[in-house]
């Protein structure tokens, strides 16, 4: 299901993959909100109009009645339904979904016994970095480069070997500066509850997306800690494929993260023919590696090309 179309919000979807969403996005949470203010005349005013003598004419009309507050997060009862576009959960989409630099980190806590233990996903204007974590310890981490228009360059990173391996391919980009983050052919509907995880109690936003292209409907759970932050991303609820991650997002990217070659690292290239198997491998210096030179570099990586 498509939710967001940007880069940043395109690896929050990839990181969720992990386990649930093929969609999701924002920035800085929103702050848990503040407890209603009640502004207006003290008792100690009302009681000095009261003691003052006046005319009749000189009395004020009485002021108009005041529209309601719209209800804060924790006033809403559970079960009830909330306008999209008041929810925690749009708020922190539009947020991340329209920021240049985003820095999420997703680990599986239901079922515990998965092969990915973390994914961290980075991004930074048209270029992402993806860092997953396996549970033997090893891991695979990828860069994804949209600097040029209408082609995608993906680069596997083996960083203990300082080898790149890239690969090309066409991508038509109608509008790369488009900061639209959620599909119009989607359907959002909200209802706030509580989700219990270890013990502890959450505001959460039960979320059903339809998908009126592909005709398929979905509900996620997006549980919020008492700062406003998103913790918990909760698919397939209450069954028996139910899934749950744990979320930790900011706007600074930490140092480790690749969006560049760095120097002294060897880069190669890999062109495709008419078929995957059809295909030449060539050095940063032009070079084409033989088929002797190709074993010997995927025997280096610990892997095919």
């Amino acid at each position: 299901m498509r939710m967001m179309k940007r880069v940043a919000v395109s690896i929050l979807a990839a990181a969720m993959a992990l386990s649930l969403m093929t969609a999701c996005g924002g920035g800085d949470a929103p702050s848990a909100p503040e407890t209603p203010s009640n502004p207006g005349t003290s008792q100690g005013e009302e009681k000095k109009d009261d003691s003052t003598d006046s005319k009749p004419e000189d009395k004020k009309d009485p002021p108009a009645e005041s529209k309601p507050e719209d209800k804060k997060d924790e006033e809403v009862a559970d079960g009830s339904t909330i306008e999209f576009n008041k929810s925690r959960t749009y708020k922190w989409v539009q947020e991340y979904g329209s920021a240049k630099k985003v820095y999420i980190k997703v680990e599986p806590v239901k079922p515990a016994s998965q092969v990915i233990v973390c994914t961290e996903s980075v991004a930074d204007g048209r270029k992402s970095y993806t860092k997953v974590t396996y549970k033997d310890g090893k891991a695979a981490e990828t860069l994804v480069d949209l600097s040029q228009n209408n082609v995608v360059n993906q680069y596997e990173l083996y960083s203990n070997q300082k080898i790149a391996i890239m690969k090309s391919h066409p991508v038509t980009v109608t509008n790369p500066d488009d900061n639209t983050v959620l599909d119009p052919e989607t359907t959002y509907t909200v209802k706030k509850t509580t989700r219990v995880i270890n013990a502890i109690p959450y505001y959460t936003e039960a979320i059903t997306m339809e998908d009126k292209d592909a005709k398929r409907t979905e509900t996620q759970m997006f549980c919020y800690d008492s700062t406003g932050s998103l913790v918990y991303l909760v698919s397939s609820p209450d069954t028996a494929d139910e899934q749950i991650v744990h979320i930790q997002c900011s706007k600074s990217i930490p140092d480790s993260a690749i969006l560049s070659i760095p120097n002294g690292w060897s880069v190669y290239t890999v062109t495709y023919g008419a078929s995957y198997n059809d295909k030449t491998v060539k050095d940063q210096n032009g070079h084409e590696l033989t088929d002797e030179e190709k074993e010997a570099l995927e025997k280096k990586i610990g892997g095919t090309i």
